[in-house]
């Protein structure tokens, strides 16, 4: 493939991916989500309101940071396979080769996430479920005048209502009914769970085999912590949280082992062709070598035995061999049922 055609697709995927996470933003800004109405006296909805322990810019700013940096570092430093099984860590061995491997794996998971950040926003905006703050935030107030603690009202299924909050801010209007699912969890469990993949596809550790699966766990973790923030924070129920990890989950899976294809040298050929290595030859070895030269000997041996037996010819053998030599049969009608043997002693 020529350098053109490399930098032809190059641009291909970053528009791609550009118009990917436009079309997020356009969504996001222009869809208003389906207004979900409520019923008075609704305990999942009488939660207090905090604010969040980690914010939605930090955890777009590690979603985006962290793999992008855990990738560069691994890919620039990761022993590569050179010819003849030898291994060299330089960071200036191929060198063009390490940084194609950087484009393509942080490309590979930045188109993961925003399709996943789409999915996510598609769902909130078409499903509008109320968040457990709802009544704090809100304080909704229904098309008569009255409120939910009027008597009349407990119960009551509300569908048309305006909030009367005064202090309420923009985002916490927008924010109210995108509770399903929790963005925070599918975007860091995406994040954590696609980062422990990668490591354990690329990342070769020396000094310990834990240490590998001490990082995955550590990462895991941080995405699970972040995942359980938001019930403790009350920004989502459970359900939503649940939903969150599953789309982080599925979505992690599917760009690892569809689109990044991280194991692909887990189905290599016997050339030894990988995904994520250089094209390398077989390696025979010399045991294997001089056995299938003795092997190819006694089959050209026999063949002209057969050859001599019909010509009414008799070989001269050897007094004494050691080795492997065809089995000579008394008549030539015989010849089919010539086989070699292992014979270590006096030929008559």
């Amino acid at each position: 493939m020529s350098k053109y055609t490399k930098l032809a697709r190059g641009i291909c995927d970053v528009l791609l991916w550009g118009a990917l996470t436009a079309a997020s933003l356009l969504l996001n800004r222009l869809v208003k989500p389906f207004k979900r109405g409520f019923f008075c006296g609704d305990e999942s909805l009488g939660y207090p309101f905090r604010e969040s322990t980690i914010g939605t810019a930090l955890v777009i700013g590690i979603t985006l940071a962290v793999p992008t940096a855990v990738i560069i570092v691994v890919e620039l430093f990761k022993q590569l396979p050179l010819p003849g099984g030898r291994e060299k860590r330089e960071t200036g061995c191929r060198l063009s080769h390490r940084l194609g491997q950087v484009y393509r794996q942080a490309g590979y998971y930045l188109f993961g996430l925003a399709m996943l950040t789409f999915a996510t926003l598609l769902t909130k905006l078409c499903i509008g479920r109320l968040r457990p703050h709802f009544y704090a935030v809100c304080q909704p107030m229904l098309s008569d005048g009255t409120d939910c603690e009027a008597p009349q009202n407990v119960g009551r299924y509300i569908d048309g209502y305006v909030c009367s909050n005064a202090n309420m801010t923009d985002f916490q209007y927008e924010q109210l009914n995108q509770s399903f699912p929790s963005g925070h969890a599918s975007m860091m469990m995406y994040a954590m769970l696609y980062l422990a993949i990668y490591l354990q596809a690329a990342l070769s550790t020396r000094i310990s085999k834990l240490l590998k699966h001490l990082l995955q766990f550590l990462f895991v973790m941080f995405g699970w912590y972040v995942s359980l923030t938001r019930i403790t924070d009350y920004w989502h129920h459970w359900s939503d949280v649940l939903a969150g990890i599953i789309f982080g989950v599925i979505f992690a899976w599917l760009t690892s082992v569809y689109v990044a294809d991280l194991f692909a040298f887990k189905r290599c050929n016997r050339t030894g062709y990988s995904a994520n290595t250089l094209m390398k030859k077989p390696q025979v070895s010399p045991k294997s070598s001089t056995k299938s030269q003795s092997n190819a000997a006694a089959a050209a041996a026999a063949a002209a035995a057969v050859v001599a037996a019909n010509n009414g010819l008799q070989p001269a053998l050897p007094a004494y061999t050691f080795g492997t030599l065809p089995y000579l049969p008394a008549h030539p009608a015989q010849a089919q049922y010539a086989q070699t043997y292992h014979n270590y002693g006096y030929v008559p």
